[in-house]
């Protein structure tokens, strides 16, 4: 008897009512986070004049540097235009925040997301105080929400999904792979 790890897409625990529930509400509650995080992001100078907020951080990622080549980034793009990567993170924040809060275009969010949690979690790695499993899971949670629709579950991407299941073309392929 063959045995399988994985199961085809569309088949088994997917379809159950509490899986379903259960992703739609992480994704929301992992949406609500990024939320919380990009608040703290404060225009126009992020924490520069009084030493906190981003600018703290970003101080503690140069400070105590985990890979030599994102260190050179910070000091030497980051650092000299903090200003305009400050309103970056601020934007890419609430996108992320947003999609997976609302499940619109949630497998984007959850790729953004994903980039957006590998550079936190490069930036505090080795900061003193940090506890690392909680930039381990700010990936992983992205990666599942990248790995398969989960906006679909609880989100605005169920409605997209079915306008665009009869169309045809590469972006309607790539907008449905999206949501």
């Amino acid at each position: 008897m063959k045995s399988r790890i994985f199961q085809p897409p569309g088949r088994g625990i997917q379809e159950s009512s509490l899986f379903r529930f259960t992703v739609g509400v992480l994704r929301i509650m992992y949406g609500i986070l990024w939320l919380q995080q990009a608040k703290w992001k404060v225009p126009p100078d992020f924490g520069m004049k009084t030493g906190d907020g981003l600018w703290y951080w970003l101080n503690q990622a140069i400070q105590y540097p985990t890979w030599s080549v994102h260190h050179a980034f910070l000091t030497n793009v980051v650092l000299p235009n903090f200003i305009l990567f400050g309103y970056l993170t601020l934007l890419t924040e609430a996108f992320i925040g947003l999609s997976l809060t609302f499940g619109l275009f949630a497998r984007l969010g959850g790729l953004v997301g994903l980039l957006m949690a590998i550079n936190v979690t490069l930036s505090v790695l080795k900061a003193p105080n940090e506890w690392h499993w909680t930039y381990f899971m700010l990936i992983g949670y992205s990666l599942l929400f990248l790995s398969f629709p989960s906006g679909r579950m609880l989100g605005l991407d169920s409605l997209l999904s079915r306008r665009l299941a009869n169309k045809r073309g590469r972006s309607t392929q790539l907008l449905s792979w999206i949501v």
